[in-house]
């Protein structure tokens, strides 16, 4: 087995993809790599740029504080310029998720456990649910406990703080793990309601009143939108 290297991982998925016609995803594609393509090119130390069919997974061998700040931001940056510049039916809305680990590579490709839980980050109900109740934005970011703990909480730049960001508890298959969650756009991310009601029960029983007022959120179902036409607009017809 190679030796293993420590990168960040950031993984891209368009939301509702799967309710897209053939042609409908041949021209989300389009206009999803072409945004990926210029942040990239941008950010350098891009290891790896693996497609993912609705989405993307980067590899990059830049601090996790960088990626933060410069492809993330630039990655909704160029969603937020693409929605403003075509009619509703182009409109793309992106979960971004980032995580940092040890990962291996072969001639198949990349492997971690830190990897594949960057994927479950981004395939949780709540981050889906979150995005989904998030009508004017243009995309959620979810972040790992490590990457939050290690990066965001410090608030080392003014685009990465940790004041938009909220906990979240996700159940997954091997048990909770905790992520933290923001919606561009919003002073903090619209967490599912019966999510967040449960959340909210669960943090006054196990937390004090003088804690950091994190909001814990069970895995749930949440039902897709259904208004397109307002998807991505603010309250004003811009973009959030």
């Amino acid at each position: 087995m190679n030796r293993p290297v420590h990168r960040a991982f950031v993984v891209v998925d368009v939301e509702n993809s799967s309710r897209l016609s053939n042609p409908e995803i041949t021209a989300m594609r389009s206009n999803l790599y072409r945004i990926l393509d210029e942040v990239t090119d941008r950010a350098g130390s891009v290891v790896a740029n693996d497609d993912r069919g609705d989405g993307c997974l980067l590899v990059l061998d830049l601090p996790v504080l960088d990626v933060l700040d410069q492809v993330v931001e630039s990655v909704l940056s160029g969603v937020r310029t693409h929605n403003n510049t075509v009619g509703p039916l182009e409109w793309i809305r992106v979960r971004i998720a980032v995580h940092e680990g040890y990962v291996n590579r072969d001639d198949r490709g990349w492997s971690s456990d830190a990897l594949t839980a960057t994927f479950r980050l981004n395939e949780t109900s709540v981050v889906k649910g979150t995005l989904k109740s998030a009508s004017r934005a243009v995309g959620v970011v979810v972040v790992s406990d490590v990457v939050y703990q290690g990066v965001v909480r410090h608030n080392y730049l003014p685009k990465v703080t940790a004041d938009e960001y909220r906990a979240a508890d996700i159940g997954t298959s091997e048990g909770e793990i905790r992520a933290w969650l923001r919606v561009p756009g919003y002073p903090e991310p619209p967490l599912p309601t019966a999510a967040a009601e449960h959340s909210r029960a669960k943090t006054e029983q196990a937390v004090p009143a003088d804690e950091f007022g994190s909001i814990n959120a069970n895995n749930m179902f949440v039902g897709d939108v259904q208004a397109r036409t307002i998807i991505g607009r603010d309250y004003r017809g811009g973009v959030a």
